[in-house]
Order: structure tokens, then C-alpha cells, then sequence
């Protein structure tokens, strides 16, 4: 038992049911990162984990923005279990990160795929044509957070397939991402669907053994007409179309119309507190004070990652987190050959994506997802030498 723990096996595991758990079950996730970060910290990997650590281009803006949260309480008076969640979160992060810099992560992925699918089975059975209406599970919170899920499960699976030499296991994801490709577009999200539109040539390009310009161009092609023409994506299109008609109306109590009245509140309160903010009820006061309705009274954030963070923290806050972002993209791009470094880059492009239309560090596991998929560029670690390490070569 004991060489169980100190051999790391007992914390990869604990980390795999994480991964798992992360899309089924809440208190499940909660108690498997618990049990995880106890046992790495009890194992030998994490001495060596500590010892050899990198500091990644990602690291810095990501302690602003654990700063942010908590200096927000002294500055602007104001505090709640939500904005400490912004803070105490990134511990999770830096686990992860230093757990993938010894502990093989390939496991964790299969393991995040298979608890997505679970969900997606689920939706199937118990509300086929309704996932609007799916609830029960961690990862039906929103819609648009399921879609988020199933979209990087799609390109999980597209780079498990290219990494993964075993021939039952290559059918197996080409199976995953069919299914999970239509969970997709059966479905309410456009988050998830315009991040895998836009990651499409990398997930073709998986498919290939060789880069092949004209297949994938043939392969997004394919792709994009069978996005077309489901039914629920037309019908989506139709009503974006008819939100922007009834807002030239003057009637803003759609889906695009609320989204555009929030957008618009965040950059008042942006513009009246530019450097630090209002502090994260700034947007909801402004907001309350001009929508009094039933239905727009609960919105607490403007459904932009960006202009939450300018709106709560300033032009401070926004700086950190397009900072946060550009680390991750260039971070994956630069060790894009890899698996670990292809799961950073595609995992940055939803991001972005998603923090258009929604803000991805609220709600307890689009939160902690962010933290997972954020620690894993500790795989990426051995790209980056130290610089005394480098010093000490050149010199040699």
C-alpha cells in the first residue's frame, strides 16, 4: 500500500477518476481532486515535480489573475463565495501542472473523453431531441458548457487517433467523434460548434498520417456541409436571424438581444472604472439597475469572458487574461508535434471562442475544467529548458 502511494500510481489514478468525474458528478470531481492532490503531494513525484519545475510563459498572468479576486476584496469592498472561487481555483491548476510534469497524462484524456460521452449517452436516453431541457449531470449546468464538452471530446479524439497505434483503439475514437460530432449539432450550443468549425482542419488533419492539403480540405468541406444541414443547426441560424430582426425592432428580450444589452453594460461600467474595475458585482448592480424582468434579473455576468474581466478588474484583468490566453495558444503551437502540446493549443482556441459569448471561469465545472486543461502544459515542461541550465550549456 504504501509504495502504492509512493510510486505515484495511487495519484495518477486519483487523477484519472478526476478527469472522469469532472462531466458526471460535482461532489464525485471534488472529492477525486482532494484525494489526488494528497496523494501526489504524499508520493515521490511531488518532491521532484517541485524541484524541477518550469516557469511556462502561462504561469505569471495566471498568478494576476488568482491576485485579482482577493486584492478585489480590499479595493472595492465586496466579496462572495463565487469571486474567492476565482482565486482559490488556480490551485488546482498548479497541481495539475506539476503532476502532468511526471505523470503521464494520455490516461487522463481517455478518461475526460469517457466521462463526456457518459453524458452524451445519457442526453440520448433520457432526452432525445430535448437537450435544452437536460439536467442531472455536472456538465448539463448550461448548454452551452455541454457543447463546449462535446466539442473538445471531438478533438480529444482526433489527437488521440494520431497518437495511438493500436488499430481497435484508432475505431474506437473514429466511432467517439461521430457520436459525439452528432451530439453536437443535434444539439442548442453555438459555442462548442463555432470552436470546432474553426478547429476543423486540425481535427481532419489528425485523420492523416501525412499532411494532406486536399483531404482536409475535402474532409472540412464534408464537415461543414453536414453542420449545414442538420435541422437544429438551420433552425438555430433561423433564430439568430430573427433575434437580429426583432432587436432592429427594438425588442431585445432574445437570446442575441440580451447578449447585446449586457455587452453594452459592461462597457459603461468599463468606461466609468477603466484601471481597476467595479469589483465582480459591479456588472450585476449596473445591470439591475436598467433590467428589472423575471428573466434578466439573474443574469450576474455579461456572458464575455473579456468584458467580465475588464468590467470586475480593469483594464488590469483584461490585460491578464488575453495575456493567460496568448501564453496558451503560443505555448501548444510551439509543441504542436506533440499530443500534450496539440491538447494545450486546441483546448486555448475553445477558450477564446468560448469567452466571446460566455464566461468560462464561472460556474463550479466550467471553472475547474479550465484549471484541468490549464495544468496540463506541465507535460510541456521538457520544451523549455531552464535558463541557467541554457547559461551553462552555451558556456560549455
Amino acid at each position: 500500500m504504501r509504495q502504492w502511494v509512493t510510486s505515484g500510481a495511487a495519484a495518477q489514478l486519483a487523477l484519472i477518476a478526476s478527469f472522469f468525474s469532472l462531466s458526471i458528478s460535482k461532489p464525485a470531481f471534488f472529492l477525486c481532486l482532494l484525494a489526488a492532490i494528497i496523494l501526489f503531494g504524499a508520493s515521490n513525484h511531488f518532491p521532484a515535480a517541485w524541484r524541477d519545475m518550469r516557469m511556462l510563459p502561462w504561469m505569471p498572468p495566471a498568478l494576476v489573475l488568482a491576485a485579482l479576486p482577493l486584492l478585489s476584496v480590499f479595493i472595492h469592498g465586496y466579496s462572495d463565495h463565487a469571486e474567492l472561487n476565482l482565486s482559490y481555483y488556480w490551485a488546482a491548476a498548479f497541481l495539475v501542472y506539476l503532476a502532468a510534469g511526471r505523470l503521464p497524462v494520455r490516461p487522463w484524456m481517455w478518461a475526460f473523453v469517457l466521462g463526456v460521452f457518459t453524458v452524451f449517452c445519457y442526453v440520448q436516453i433520457f432526452f432525445p431531441g430535448r437537450v435544452e431541457f437536460a439536467r442531472g449531470l455536472a456538465a448539463l449546468g448550461n448548454y452551452i458548457l455541454y457543447s463546449q464538452f462535446l466539442a473538445i471530446g471531438v478533438v480529444l479524439l482526433s489527437i488521440l487517433y494520431r497518437h495511438e497505434e493500436r488499430r481497435s483503439l484508432k475505431l474506437v475514437c473514429l466511432a467517439g467523434m461521430a457520436l459525439l460530432f452528432y451530439g453536437l449539432v443535434s444539439g442548442d450550443g453555438r459555442s462548442g460548434l463555432v470552436s470546432l468549425l474553426i478547429l476543423l482542419p486540425v481535427v481532419v488533419g489528425n485523420l492523416f498520417v501525412r499532411s494532406n492539403r486536399r483531404m482536409i480540405l475535402i474532409g472540412c468541406l464534408i464537415g461543414v456541409t453536414l453542420v449545414v444541414m442538420s435541422p437544429r443547426v438551420q433552425k438555430r441560424i433561423d433564430a439568430g436571424l430573427n433575434d437580429i430582426r426583432l432587436m432592429q425592432q427594438n425588442q431585445h428580450n432574445t437570446s442575441l438581444g440580451y447578449r447585446y444589452d449586457m455587452w453594452r453594460t459592461a462597457l459603461d461600467v468599463i468606461v466609468e472604472y477603466p484601471v481597476l474595475g467595479a469589483g465582480p458585482g459591479g456588472f450585476g448592480k449596473a445591470w439591475n439597475r436598467r433590467h428589472l424582468t423575471p428573466e434578466a434579473v439573474h443574469f450576474v455576468e455579461p456572458h464575455n469572458a473579456f468584458l467580465f474581466y475588464a468590467a470586475s478588474y480593469g483594464l488590469v484583468g483584461l490585460a491578464a487574461l488575453l495575456w493567460l490566453y496568448a501564453a496558451m495558444l503560443w505555448t501548444g503551437w510551439r509543441c504542436r508535434h506533440s499530443m500534450e502540446g496539440s491538447i494545450v493549443f486546441a483546448f486555448a482556441v475553445i477558450c477564446v471562442m468560448g469567452s466571446l459569448t460566455n464566461t468560462m471561469f464561472m460556474g463550479a465545472v466550467s471553472l475547474a475544467w479550465m484549471m484541468l486543461f490549464t495544468g496540463l502544459q506541465g507535460s510541456l515542461q521538457a520544451a523549455f529548458p531552464r535558463p541557467l541550465a541554457h547559461a551553462k550549456e552555451a558556456a560549455a
